[in-house]
C-alpha cells in the first residue's frame, strides 16, 4: 500500500505539470498546424482528468495504510491529521482547488467564460501548493530519483511561464519582468527551504511526524521503543539509502524510514561473503554474517532474524524493506 501511494502521488505530480504546462502554452491562443488548438485543448483536458483519478488513488491508500494513522476526515480538511499536519493539509487544499476547477468546468456553460476562467486559474495555485506538499510530507524526497523527479516537473513549469511572459504583447512590458523575475526568484526559494528543511537530518520530527512513528513502534508495536542493544522483532519497515562499490566490495547504507536513527550497513565481499551491522543512534546494536541472496540478504542479530530486500534506483540510490522476526531456539 506504502508503494502504491508514493507511485499514485509522483504519477498525480508528473500529470499536473504536464496539464499546467499545456494551459501555460495554450492561453496564447497561438495555434499551429502540426499541433492545432483544439487537439491540444483536448489533451490538457484528458491529463487533468488523469490528474483527478491518480489523486483519488493516492487519497485512497494514504487513508488505508495503518502507517500514518490518517482517516476519511484527514483526507477533506486540512491541517487536522496528527500526521505533518502542515504538509498533509496543504496536499488537501491542492486537491480542494482541483474539485472546484473540476466542477466549475462541468458547468463552463452556465457560468459562462469570465467566471470559469478566474476560477480555473486557482488550477496555477494547486500545482505549486502539490509541489511543497510532496516535499514536505513524502519519504522519499532525499532520494534521487524523486529530486531529478520534482526538479524537472518545477523545471518544466517555470520555462513554460517565462516563455509565455516573454512573448506577451508589448502592453504587458512592466508585467512581463516583475513575472518572469517573479518565477526565478520563487525557484530560488524553493530550492533554499529545501536545504534548510526536507533535505535536513531530523526533517521528519520538524515535519511533524508523531513520535511513535519517528520511534519506528507500528500500530501492532510496543508501545515503548527496542533498546539500542536489540534489534526489534515484528518489523516490517521501508529503507532508503546508497550504494557504494568498488573493485573488492559493495557497501549498503540504509536508513529506516519510520526509525531514522536505525541504520544498517551491508558490505558484500566479491568472494561472496558479507556482514550485516546495525546501529541505533549511533550505537552499535549488532555486528554479524550475513547471507547473501540476488536482492536479499539475511543475518541474525542477536535472537532476530533480520531479512533486507534491496532495490537498486540507479546513480548510487537503493531502496529496500527491513523485515524481523523472533528466532526459537
Amino acid at each position: 500500500m506504502w508503494y502504491a501511494t508514493r507511485a499514485s502521488g509522483y504519477t498525480a505530480l508528473v500529470l499536473l505539470s504536464a496539464s499546467v504546462v499545456l494551459g501555460v502554452l495554450t492561453s496564447s491562443r497561438e495555434s499551429r498546424r502540426e499541433w492545432p488548438r483544439f487537439v491540444v485543448q483536448s489533451l490538457h483536458r484528458n491529463l487533468s482528468l488523469l490528474v483527478g483519478v491518480f489523486l483519488v488513488i493516492h487519497i485512497l491508500t494514504s487513508v488505508i495504510d495503518p502507517f500514518a494513522k490518517l482517516n476519511v476526515l484527514d483526507a477533506f480538511v486540512p491541517f487536522i491529521a496528527t500526521y505533518r499536519p502542515l504538509w498533509l493539509g496543504l496536499g488537501v487544499v491542492g486537491f480542494e482547488l482541483l474539485i472546484a476547477i473540476t466542477a466549475t468546468s462541468l458547468m463552463r456553460h452556465r457560468l459562462g467564460w469570465r467566471s470559469w476562467r478566474f476560477v480555473h486559474l486557482f488550477a496555477y495555485a494547486s500545482w505549486p501548493v502539490a509541489v511543497i506538499h510532496g516535499l514536505g510530507t513524502g519519504s522519499d524526497t532525499k532520494l534521487i530519483w524523486a529530486l531529478l523527479l520534482t526538479a524537472l516537473c518545477v523545471l518544466a513549469v517555470v520555462a513554460a511561464v517565462v516563455w509565455r511572459l516573454a512573448h506577451a504583447g508589448p502592453r504587458f512590458n512592466a508585467f512581463r519582468l516583475i513575472g518572469i523575475a517573479g518565477s526565478v526568484a520563487a525557484t530560488g526559494a524553493l530550492v533554499a527551504w529545501m536545504a534548510v528543511g526536507p533535505l535536513q537530518h531530523g526533517w521528519a520530527k520538524a515535519a511533524g511526524t508523531p513520535a511513535d512513528l519517528l520511534a519506528g513502534i507500528g500500530a501492532s508495536r510496543s508501545t515503548s521503543p527496542a533498546p539500542a542493544t536489540a534489534l526489534a522483532a515484528g518489523l516490517n519497515d521501508q529503507l532508503a539509502g546508497r550504494l557504494v562499490q568498488s573493485a573488492t566490495s559493495a557497501t549498503a547504507t540504509l536508513t529506516d524510514t519510520r526509525d531514522s536513527a536505525l541504520q544498517l550497513v551491508i558490505v558484500a565481499n566479491s568472494n561472496g561473503t558479507g556482514t550485516l551491522t546495525v546501529t541505533r543512534s549511533g550505537a552499535l546494536v549488532c555486528e554479524a554474517t550475513a547471507t547473501l541472496g540476488n536482492t536479499a540478504v539475511t543475518a541474525h542479530c542477536g535472537t532476530t532474524l533480520a531479512t533486507i530486500q534491496v532495490l537498486n534506483q540507479g546513480n548510487g540510490s537503493i531502496s529496500g524493506t527491513l523485515t524481523t522476526q523472533k528466532v526459537v531456539a
